[in-house]
């Protein structure tokens, strides 16, 4: 079978999988069991309010008839016997408390739902912002192989749009069933009522439309700003993690950039629910206005000696039952069809969810655990580095890069490696970094594989390629990158510039480390940008140090004087050159030349 018959075989499997899978299915599985129970929990809340909105209504009825025909609610026998406990002697004072006891239950019944709202929205933009760092935490701990071939808009995608898609797609579930809930009972009610919608009061809602336009628009729109630049915020943690990836892997600073970003993410979470509180609050508030002004308007109307049988009491009852079922009937459908165009979101985030986006945010990215990673042997550079008779071809191609190729690199050594473009020299680098893994053969560090504890190998090396990946920060947090602020030794920040030669320009700044450099270092020149990437890779105090064409972009005289920086570690560190010039490699102990998928040492002169 080809491959081609193969993928659609697949295609034509998981269709014909996703077909069995139902709505809800899908959803339940974004959820672990702790979720699905609060899911629950909040099932249970959407009940209570649906059962809230319907007695609001349904009390209508009693309390109109009691308008009517006072003297005969005093003859109900239940009524009575609870006058007799509430000691109520007349049909007035009767009215007068249900009235009050009205009034309470439309305050309480309204808050409960602004509650409600409250509690539906933080299940929902928080478990949002866990999954898509879950997602972020999975893609920066996938092998680097994995990225050669990665969508990368799709994978943005994927957090900037499917997911919060998907998860809006849920709170539109959750809301209709408030709705659906409503309206069933409220048609339960309309089976005993007439059907005549009551007029509102024009004052009572043009003094809320003025208290809404006034009070709540300019809050809504700090809310905007405040969302706004969070996302923003949001949106550079992510693109620095994933443009400096492999500074983020080989620095083993993954921890780092999956809690900054979940950090602003539960930030935005805030903001996110904060909005929709407000956004919901107009309608309950008028509700509750109006429903409070109309009975208030009737009791100064009831003292004042009104005719009571001039009230419709069927009518009242199916008006306040019309007013929110109608606008619910209207909501049910806009639902309907928001779930219908967000579905191919919930869709692909559940055909592309495994178990490692599921996991908790707060758990180790490397898998090991401190305990785990104290009981692993350190790895010690006492003899030497040997790439040890490697075999490589990138995925899905047929082409090796290397055939049973061996390089050794003892310590102290300056190892310079030349080649024509395309050999394979920067594919030696990170072979040695452990971001490649090889088909055959095995990289050992004093006869160990590098494997056996790669976070310990990782320590051991400095990485300085081609391109610096700088990020819109200070000095300072460019050379610490991914290192928390309380965290970085200002001592050590200085010694490291030293030795990058790059002291005596930044004591002339005017704010020193607190200097900002811009995106990816656009303020300071190609040269001040790679002492920069020396200095952070100095900064761990590495034993070992490999540069990937790191002066190959620059001019001559830059690139000279970057040279006499990295020539000042020879002998002090062990280190590994990659160069296009001759010129670059010239004073190293032993250089190896990369052609025909052999790595040869050789006897040219530099």
């Amino acid at each position: 079978m080809s491959k081609q018959e193969k993928v659609e075989d697949n295609n034509t499997e998981r269709n014909h999988m996703d077909r069995k899978v139902t709505l809800l299915q899908k959803v339940g599985y974004l959820f672990d069991a702790k979720q699905k129970r609060q899911l629950v929990g909040l099932g249970v809340l959407i009940l209570i309010g649906g059962l809230l909105e319907t007695l609001g209504v349904s009390l209508l009825l009693p309390v109109v008839s009691a308008f009517m025909n006072p003297d005969a609610i005093m003859d109900n026998a239940l009524v009575g016997r609870v006058a007799r406990i509430l000691h109520i002697e007349t049909s007035g004072q009767l009215l007068t408390y249900m009235l009050v006891a009205l009034i309470v239950l439309y305050v309480l019944k309204n808050a409960y739902l602004l509650f409600l709202t409250y509690v539906q929205n933080t299940f929902v933009t928080r478990n949002r912002n866990r999954m898509i760092s879950r997602v972020m935490r999975e893609f920066l701990n996938r092998p680097y192989e994995d990225y050669l071939g990665a969508d990368i808009p799709t994978v943005f995608r994927l957090t900037d749009s499917d997911i919060p898609n998907a998860f809006q797609l849920i709170l539109v579930m959750i809301q209709m069933i408030t709705e659906i809930v409503v309206a069933v009972s409220l048609c339960i009610v309309l089976v005993v009522a007439s059907p005549v919608l009551c007029l509102f009061v024009v004052v009572i809602f043009l003094g809320m439309t003025l208290l809404i336009t006034k009070q709540l628009k300019p809050r809504l729109n700090r809310i905007g700003h405040r969302n706004q630049a969070i996302q923003s915020r949001i949106a550079k943690w992510r693109i620095q993690s994933i443009y400096g990836l492999k500074d983020v892997k080989v620095l083993h600073r993954e921890e780092f950039f999956v809690r900054n970003y979940y950090e602003s993410g539960a930030i935005g979470a805030n903001v996110a629910r904060n909005y929709a509180v407000f956004n919901n609050l107009p309608r309950l508030l008028i509700e509750t206005v109006f429903m409070a002004s109309m009975f208030l308007f009737i009791l100064i109307y009831m003292l004042r000696g009104g005719d009571m049988n001039v009230l419709v009491p069927q009518l009242t009852a199916f008006a306040m039952a019309a007013i929110r079922m109608l606008p619910g009937i209207n909501r049910i459908n806009t639902y309907l069809s928001e779930i219908a165009y967000t579905q191919p979101c919930l869709d692909y985030l559940y055909e592309n969810l495994n178990e490692n986006m599921k996991k908790d945010v707060n758990g180790s990215v490397t898998g090991l655990t401190g305990e785990r990673r104290q009981q692993l042997p350190a790895l010690a550079l006492q003899d030497k580095i040997v790439l040890d008779h490697i075999t490589y071809a990138y995925p899905n191609t047929d082409k090796n890069i290397f055939t049973d190729a061996h390089m050794e690199v003892k310590k102290g050594q300056s190892v310079g490696i030349m080649g024509p473009s395309g050999a394979g020299k920067s594919t030696i680098v990170d072979i040695l970094l452990g971001l490649l893994h090889v088909q055959a053969g095995e990289i050992t560090c004093d006869g160990v594989n590098i494997f056996d504890n790669y976070p310990s190998w990782l320590a051991k090396i400095g990485y300085i390629p081609q391109s610096i990946y700088l990020i819109d920060e200070s000095i300072r947090d460019n050379i610490a990158f991914g290192i928390d602020a309380d965290r970085i030794d200002d001592k050590r920040i200085w010694e490291v510039l030293e030795e990058a030669q790059l002291k005596e320009f930044v004591e002339e700044l005017p704010e020193g480390l607190d200097t900002t450099i811009g995106d990816r270092g656009v303020r300071i020149s190609g040269g001040q940008r790679q002492r920069l990437g020396i200095a952070r890779a100095l900064y761990h105090n590495p034993e070992i140090l490999v540069f990937d064409e790191a002066t190959s972009a620059l001019d001559t005289d830059t690139e000279k004087a970057v040279m006499d920086a990295i020539n000042s570690f020879h002998g002090r560190k062990t280190m590994v050159i990659i160069a296009h010039r001759l010129n670059t490699i010239a004073k190293c102990d032993v250089i190896y030349k990369v052609e025909d998928e052999k790595i040869m040492e050789t006897t040219l002169s530099c």
